[in-house]
């Protein structure tokens, strides 16, 4: 059974490109053989993760990321079984979310800031959709 889980958390010490750099690098290297497929996007100070795959894979690497100290305020905005994979092509993608993208953040929030708190998953799943034209998951550009 596959499901998929989205969380926000907000940054211990602030998000850095190096940061991002680390975080992709792992997920790259040790999702593939876990199953998991997804999406990462942050701003300066929230993460925002969507994981798909295998319902044991995905609560086990959620619990680890609950252990993580480089973040806190882990909260669940959504877990469903899923048919099919949205991110079927991505390890883990990267979606900045950008200043830049203010028109985008209140087409989906209720203000032109990024935080996905006071956002619905229908909300952060169109979002993240639009985000995806600009996705970078090699080369993470400096965050904003």
């Amino acid at each position: 059974m596959l499901v998929r889980l989205t969380y926000a958390s907000r940054a211990l010490n602030g998000v850095s490109s190096q940061l991002i750099r680390e975080i992709l690098e792992v997920s790259q290297r040790n999702n593939p053989r876990r199953g998991l497929t997804g999406i990462l996007c942050c701003n300066a100070d929230t993460f925002l993760q969507v994981l798909e795959g295998p319902r044991a894979a995905v609560n086990e690497l959620y619990n680890s990321l609950a252990h993580d100290q480089r973040h806190k305020d882990l909260t669940v905005l959504d877990y469903a079984e899923i048919s099919a994979r949205r991110y079927a092509g991505w390890s883990m993608g990267w979606a900045g979310a950008k200043q830049a993208n203010r028109e985008l953040f209140l087409k989906y929030s209720c203000s032109d800031r990024f935080d996905p708190f006071s956002m619905s998953a229908l909300q952060i799943a169109g979002l993240l959709q639009e985000l995806e034209a600009g996705i970078s998951a090699i080369n993470p550009p400096a965050i904003e």
